[in-house]
């Protein structure tokens, strides 16, 4: 058994007694269109949202998976409601359509923020894997009529947020592959060991392999059928796919954090949209925090000062956002 800790998948959280309006439709082209409005269990509102986009490899998982959307529900003890949404997958369709279901949800809030007790203009998006790819698409697609759905009876309602929040995020499809290669040289190198503990948890997750086994240029991964083929051959889509390439002036701060053990989604994914974002407007607009020798999905992500950490951030950016 390793000691290297990937966070295990939990349950469907029940929904039985809790305050707040599920499965609620945001569109009507799919069962997935649905989303989960969960309030804090004192006030009237409005209340500012942190919408949860589950991870799980644009494959699988639910806006009420537990160990998924647990860290944003500790934003119901702070006074905000955490919107939780599913999206249309792979076996559905493929890109862009789930992106333009995430658009949707955020309009669907916003035109209904009163129905629901929500401030329109207070969201922040957070995610992790696949909704950290998620998180950081809404960071930037406001101006991008290629993830607007034309049956979106909201589409004329502005879909930008306040801050975004990415864990272990994707920004850039093309250098998945490269990147893996780097990190895996490096540690057959010696110049760091992947050990993944944290001492909130004492049982361990299953064994990780040392080496990566995602190779992202074949035709059969969930990149390929994501994007609609291979990564190295549909050069043109996967630029179209890549959050890196919509970075604009306008896009609202994020907060990306990434394990420097990831041997799924390599941290420069996340140092390298920082540098990005950086370089066009300025130091500290993204900030990357590496979680030393953390992998994919670690539960080091998830001990109470890192929590904090993430509230103190989401807390300063909506403290500038004018109710």
């Amino acid at each position: 058994m390793t000691n290297r800790q990937w966070r295990k998948n939990g349950p469907i959280l029940s929904t039985e007694n809790k305050r707040g309006y599920f499965d609620i439709p945001y569109g009507t082209e799919s069962e997935a269109q649905k989303l989960d409005i969960w309030l804090p269990e004192k006030g009237d509102g409005p209340f500012p949202v942190i919408l949860s986009i589950h991870g799980g490899g644009f494959v699988a998982c639910d806006k009420r998976q537990k160990d998924m959307i647990d860290p944003m529900l500790e934003g119901l003890n702070r006074g905000y409601a955490v919107v939780s949404i599913n999206y249309r997958l792979i076996g559905e369709v493929i890109f862009p359509e789930p992106v333009k279901d995430v658009k949707m949800a955020i309009r669907f809030i916003k035109k209904n923020a009163a129905k629901f007790h929500l401030v329109p203009n207070r969201i922040v998006t957070w995610g992790g894997s696949a909704g950290g790819y998620m998180a950081l698409m809404t960071a930037v697609f406001e101006n991008e009529t290629l993830f607007d759905n034309e049956k979106d009876p909201n589409i004329d309602i502005p879909a930008d947020v306040s801050a975004v929040v990415a864990w272990y995020p994707i920004s850039d499809f093309s250098r998945l592959d490269y990147d893996l290669q780097v990190n895996s040289i490096l540690r057959d190198n010696g110049l760091y060991e992947v050990v993944d503990r944290s001492d909130e948890y004492e049982d361990v997750a299953f064994p990780i392999s040392k080496r990566n086994e995602f190779p992202y240029h074949t035709e059969d991964n969930v990149v390929a059928k994501f994007v609609g083929g291979p990564v190295n051959q549909l050069t043109k889509q996967v630029e179209r796919a890549n959050p890196i390439s919509y970075i604009h002036k306008d896009m609202p701060k994020a907060l990306l954090q990434h394990g420097s053990g990831d041997d799924i989604l390599p941290m420069q994914q996340s140092i390298d949209f920082t540098l990005k974002v950086n370089g066009l407007l300025g130091k500290d607009h993204a900030t990357v925090e590496i979680f030393p020798n953390a992998i994919h999905s670690s539960v080091m992500f998830e001990t109470k000062e890192n929590i904090e950490r993430i509230f103190a951030f989401i807390d300063s950016e909506l403290a500038s956002v004018q109710k």
